[in-house]
């Protein structure tokens, strides 16, 4: 094995396999009526495939090239970022609720993730916040925390 990727790829790989394999025991169901194993089948086998994708890439790569993605540009301040505004997301949840701390999240991420106008930014994160709250609130009935404002 040339490098951790790979190993990890065939660990992965292996327990998406017997994450679909136990999940059959459970009642697969059919498309139009799901059963309870449906949706861990599915996902065993998604987390199987992509990790022969991870697999079959780092096979094509140098490892010089594998040394270099993991340091390249100097991106662990962002990344380190991201986890903070994770966490903070995760602490706000409560208070805030599901939109207004979805909004704010996805504004952050455009910001610092690829910099553009605040314009840009709060069109996208009013969009896709309002938009997951539509789905997640409306169509499908979850329940949601409303935060300090009530919505």
């Amino acid at each position: 094995m040339k490098n951790n990727d790979q190993r990890s790829s065939l660990f992965w790989l292996a327990a998406g396999l017997a994450i679909a394999f136990y999940s059959e025991k459970y009642g697969l169901g059919s498309f139009s009526s799901p059963g309870p194993g449906f949706l861990p089948f599915l996902t065993g086998l998604v987390i199987a495939g992509l990790a022969v994708v991870v697999f079959l890439q780092q096979l094509s790569k140098s490892s010089r090239e594998r040394m270099t993605d993991l340091w390249r540009q100097g991106r662990w301040p962002t990344v380190l970022t991201v986890m903070g505004a994770l966490v903070l997301y995760t602490l706000l949840f409560q208070f805030l609720g599901f939109l207004l701390d979805t909004v704010w999240l996805i504004a952050f991420l455009l910001r610092v993730m690829e910099p553009m106008s605040w314009k840009k930014c709060l069109i996208g994160a009013v969009g896709a916040g309002g938009g997951s709250y539509l789905i997640f609130q409306l169509w499908l009935k979850a329940q949601l925390p409303a935060g300090f404002l009530g919505f």
